[in-house]
């Protein structure tokens, strides 16, 4: 049985009692980009050197096909971070804290300022650190250093100095580096088989709206052509009428006055707040008074099973309904639709909203200046496709049946996956602390 020692730190408890600790400035050599050495976009060049960026981490190494290149004269000037092959590196900006080892590098290669180099001394193996540096032990010691920092954090040079790790001999910190290699693996594979399941259900859930609103439910009826290239041909009996012919008041968004955000008040929603087929209200950007709720409310009142639509910003097109009867307000980015219960049924626009046929109409018409964006002309003149008013409601309730259970089974896949990362993490935190031994 291992003899044990407190190691004097919160997060990290008891350790084998032959094992040490220490901070990574005693273990290692940090080097990063100074500030006079400091790049901008427009010295990118489209062959050179590489030059290495947080957003080219990927799963625990670099992608150098993302990594864009810079003069030679540059890489030159800065020989501590002249990267090569096996070297530890980890982002101190941006999205903090990724870690990667590099390998399949071809050429030579800098870093930019957010990115680290961390050598380390003969006594620390580098898959080990990488390791210790993707584990709880460190990001417990991250939070704990950040705890009331602001939204924006940074691995600051000086503070990553004092992180402290603790380790065993190398012979064992190669085993454990080992260890969890063939153990992590192992973890990833059922976790990539898991994804590409649920890349499978929601190309399937896809295509079944796709077929639903175009086809319709019984396959055998007469088809003619619906007059519109993206569309085709659709079931005899059925109508193609622009949006604006349907819905029970115009095509309106929401206020361009950006009203004053309170503690407390009316939840205030904008483009952010679309995210997967419904209005999130986790991702409110604040709230807004009474006053300027009654104000804003003339233009428009928001209600259960209002559909919206993304008009300007990078996730233009996004459709959502409303699926809660929660008083809120709206900002200009979008567009409402509400449909005359004469003419449409509300969920089965919906479903037709969110369909590939849509977003092939809406991409084709969306133009393009700082940021993309689709006019009010434009959304009040996509074209639907209508059955007659009983077979919308049929469509509907099937989807909603059928989109219910495939939901449900990329539910149970996510919550694997999260079951499969929590393992993951606990399996390197136990072993490169000593709870657990090779």
């Amino acid at each position: 049985m291992t003899r044990m020692k407190e190691s004097g730190i919160d997060w990290i408890g008891q350790i084998p009692e032959e094992w040490q600790i220490s901070k990574i400035k005693f273990t290692t050599q940090l080097n990063g980009r100074i500030g006079w050495q400091g790049l901008t976009s427009a010295e990118y060049k489209e062959e050179g050197p590489y030059l290495i960026t947080g957003t080219d981490f990927q799963n625990g190494t670099i992608n150098f096909e993302t990594a864009v290149h810079i003069d030679e004269k540059r890489w030159s000037e800065a020989s501590q971070i002249q990267v090569e092959n096996g070297d530890l590196l980890i982002t101190k900006d941006g999205t903090v804290g990724k870690v990667a080892i590099i390998s399949g590098l071809d050429d030579k290669a800098s870093l930019n300022s957010g990115v680290l180099r961390i050598q380390t001394v003969d006594e620390i193996d580098r898959k080990f650190l990488y390791y210790v540096l993707l584990s709880d032990e460190f990001w417990m010691w991250f939070n704990y250093t950040n705890s009331g920092a602001s939204t924006i954090l940074h691995l600051y040079q000086n503070v990553f100095d004092e992180f402290t790790f603790t380790f065993p001999q190398k012979n064992e910190q190669q085993k454990i580096a080992d260890f969890l290699d063939k153990k992590t693996a192992q973890l990833d594979k059922v976790k990539a088989l898991l994804e590409e399941q649920i890349q499978k259900l929601k190309d399937y859930r896809a295509s079944l709206i796709y077929e639903t609103v175009t086809k319709g439910l019984d396959k055998n009826v007469p088809m003619k052509d619906s007059g519109i290239d993206w569309i085709g041909q659709v079931p005899q009996g059925w109508g193609v009428k622009p949006i604006k012919h349907v819905v029970a008041t115009p095509v309106t968004d929401g206020p361009h006055e950006t009203p004053l955000l309170c503690e407390t008040g009316i939840p205030f929603l904008s483009a952010e707040a679309v995210k997967n087929g419904v209005l999130d209200f986790n991702y409110k950007r604040g709230y807004i008074s009474l006053q300027d709720h009654e104000r804003f409310k003339k233009k428009i009142s928001p209600k259960k099973d209002d559909i919206f639509i993304v008009k300007s910003g990078a996730t233009t097109g996004n459709v959502g309904i409303v699926n809660t009867d929660e008083i809120f307000d709206i900002w200009s980015p979008l567009a409402l639709i509400r449909c005359k219960k004469s003419l449409a049924v509300q969920k089965y626009i919906y479903y037709y909203l969110i369909s590939n046929i849509f977003k092939a109409q809406v991409e084709f018409n969306w133009s393009f200046g700082t940021q993309q964006n689709i006019g009010m002309g434009i959304i009040e003149n996509i074209k639907l496709i209508l059955p007659p008013l009983s077979e919308q409601t049929k469509i509907s309730d099937l989807l909603d049946k059928k989109i219910y259970q495939i939901d449900q089974l990329i539910q149970i896949k996510n919550k694997q996956i999260d079951n499969i990362n929590k393992q993951r993490q606990t399996l390197i935190y136990d072993y490169v602390t000593g709870k657990r031994r090779v």
